[in-house]
């Protein structure tokens, strides 16, 4: 009896530690345990050149989008739309710059992953802030630009005063011409006579002096 009292007591102890064993190597693997970091997609950066355009007739733009570069197979593309464009706009990669011939190699930094295109803004579009949405193809991120349509000008009007009429009033009175109130005509004549008569008399005057003049020579 007592060696079977003793067997029980070891067996008890036994499946006690092996209980003991197996919730510290829980806890342990559960304590070692990384949790997985969330990452929150951001904005792809989106730029219009120009950003500012005069309403009133078409217009041209350009669309940059620096999307991210997609993996496997994929066109390395997006699309651009507004409400201030003609239509969606696709954006392509563009091609690759030629190195300048150079004896001497020049390391340059790569240039940052884009995608651009050109868009059309339409006449009738009216003033005011358009948000310019891209969507890359490949990984499906997205960004915003703003373009900005200012009012046509108004076409300036000059206005030219009419010419004004001056009355000028005459100081003195006018000198007539050659006619009969010219300066010594009869209007000139104190007496009133007229010009004709008074000719007349100083000729019958001078007349008569003459044949006075001959008669008295004649009777000496």
């Amino acid at each position: 009896m007592r060696r079977v009292g003793q067997v029980t007591v070891a067996g008890a102890f036994l499946l006690l530690g092996g209980v003991g064993c197996t919730a510290e190597a829980q806890s342990g693997s559960t304590a070692g345990a990384t949790p997985t970091p969330t990452v929150s997609r951001q904005d792809i950066r989106v730029q219009v050149v120009p950003d500012k355009v005069q309403g009133g007739a078409t217009r041209s733009v350009r669309v940059r989008a620096f999307c991210p570069v997609p993996q496997g197979g994929t066109d390395y593309r997006a699309t651009a739309r507004s409400d201030a464009f003609t239509g969606v706009v696709t954006l392509t990669q563009p091609p690759p710059a030629s190195p300048a011939a150079s004896s001497t190699p020049v390391t340059t930094a790569a240039p940052s992953p884009e995608v651009r295109g050109f868009a059309l803004v339409s006449e009738k579009t009216k003033p005011g802030s358009y948000q310019v949405e891209v969507k890359c193809e490949g990984t499906n991120d997205t960004g915003k630009g703003t373009l900005t349509v200012t009012a046509k000008p108004k076409p300036t009007v000059t206005i030219v005063p009419k010419p004004t009429r001056t009355h000028v009033v005459p100081t003195k009175a006018p000198r007539a011409g050659g006619g009969g109130t010219a300066a010594g005509g009869p209007m000139d004549e104190p007496s009133g006579i007229p010009g004709g008569v008074t000719v007349v008399a100083l000729l019958a005057a001078a007349a008569g002096g003459i044949a006075f003049a001959r008669h008295r020579s004649k009777a000496r």
